[in-house]
Parts: C-alpha cells; structure tokens; sequence
C-alpha cells in the first residue's frame, strides 16, 4: 500500500493512520511507476526556485512510494536494484 502525506497515532493495540491519497501496490502499473520514477528524477534536477523545487520532491517522493510499495508485494519485480536511491525510503506500508 503506498501511502500518500499524512499521519498515523499509536494507541493502546490500535493504528489509526490518516492519509492523504493511498494506492494498493497490485493497482499500480510498474513500467509507469519506474517510468514516472525517472521523469521525477530529472525534473528535480531541473527545477529552479524554491516552489518548483518543492514540487520536484513532492512528486519524486509519491514516485518513490510507488515503487516501493510495488517491491512489497512483487520481490521478484524489486525495481530499487536498478534505482539505489529507493533503498533508505520507506512510505509503502505492508497490509
């Protein structure tokens, strides 16, 4: 499941996690996520100025979410070997 923005509270043996926007892994298309992976990476890249700066990452972050929620249920389909920079992020949530 990737998780878009938000929260989560920990109480007594309950989660309630508050989200923006969440997407089942088996709904997200690979070849597009890496695909939008890449076009976010570049157009951080880019940006200039602090807005489309803020932007780039916002979008890079929800690309790399994606991937990493698809890597969860699809080991075999680990698309963090060919991008490094997805090992140290971890907003997909295993349901």
């Amino acid at each position: 499941m990737a998780l878009m923005g938000g929260f989560a509270r920990i109480g007594s043996n309950e989660i309630t996690i508050l989200v923006n926007d969440a997407e089942k892994g088996s709904d997200i298309d690979p070849q597009e996520a890496q695909q939008t992976l890449e076009i976010a990476e570049a157009n951080l890249s880019k940006a200039e100025g602090k807005r489309k700066t803020i932007e780039a990452n916002l979008a890079l972050r929800r690309a790399r979410t994606r991937v990493e929620a698809i890597n969860m249920i699809s080991p075999e389909a680990d698309l963090r070997q060919d991008n490094p920079s997805l090992k140290h992020f971890g907003s997909a949530l295993r349901l």
